[in-house]
């Protein structure tokens, strides 16, 4: 039923700017700051996930977080939340005001009904947004406690995924219907495109403990950096390392 709640809530969250876009009429602009305010609001929710499961359930990760890089033996000395939050916060800071300028340069010299911005509509879709995001939070704060912090790392990077990806895809996008003078079909494709984005961080990821078959090939024909190696032994190897830093984050915190 959680899975299912969090399915929904991601769906709806989808369907509110797709609606206003293909439906309700209206503008890039408006749409984009409705997405702008999904990403501000899903960061600081992700954070409150963090510190709640923090409080609750004590991990090492959380204050000496090691992150999955080939320096896997140098752990953070900075909170796990922190370096979340300023990550995303900087990143979502950039995109607004790259977003304001593009929306001005859109304004002034390509088509100006792309950048009209019915601030009715975004103010009653970003309650909407919100509103499902605080009951996706409220349904996760059932099983909280049972969370491994691998679940909390997963959440976060997700959040930064769709940061990077789905911001920079429609912000590069954007910029090329201002420089291009595309019709609004075009930015349709955007939303589209976005909102599949959007469904693909709620699918099951896949991790298999072995590489396909004919990955290995194609890796082993390739040059060697490490020679004498195949690649299903350097796969091998950092599944390995992996499962050890999961490992060391999930280390109960006893503060010294």
């Amino acid at each position: 039923m959680i899975r299912l709640a969090h399915v929904l809530a991601v769906l709806a969250i989808i369907a509110i700017p797709a609606l206003g876009w293909f439906v309700e009429g209206w503008s890039g602009a408006t749409t984009l700051l409705v997405y702008w305010f999904e990403t501000l609001a899903g960061s600081l929710i992700t954070a409150a996930r963090i510190m709640v499961h923090r409080r609750w359930v004590p991990k090492r990760g959380h204050f000496r977080y090691e992150a999955s890089t080939t320096n896997r033996h140098s752990p953070s000395s900075s909170p796990f939340v922190a370096g979340f939050l300023m990550t995303s916060l900087i990143f979502t800071a950039a995109h607004g005001l790259f977003l304001a300028v593009i929306i001005f340069l859109i304004g002034r010299n390509a088509e100006p009904e792309l950048a009209e911005i019915n601030w009715r509509s975004v103010g009653y879709a970003c309650i909407a947004v919100l509103g499902f995001l605080s009951a996706d939070f409220a349904f996760d704060l059932l099983t909280l406690r049972r969370w491994s912090f691998w679940q909390i790392e997963q959440t976060a990077q997700r959040g930064m995924s769709r940061i990077v990806v789905v911001h920079l895809t429609l912000i590069f996008g954007l910029l090329g219907v201002a420089m291009t003078g595309a019709s609004n079909a075009l930015f349709g494709v955007f939303v589209v495109l976005k909102s599949m984005a959007s469904l693909s961080f709620v699918l099951p990821q896949w991790e298999p403990a072995q590489p396909p078959a004919w990955l290995s090939r194609a890796m082993n024909r390739m040059p060697n950096v490490h020679p004498g190696e195949r690649f299903e032994d350097f796969w091998a190897k950092d599944r390995t390392d992996e499962r050890a830093r999961r490992e060391r984050n999930e280390q109960p915190w006893s503060p010294r």
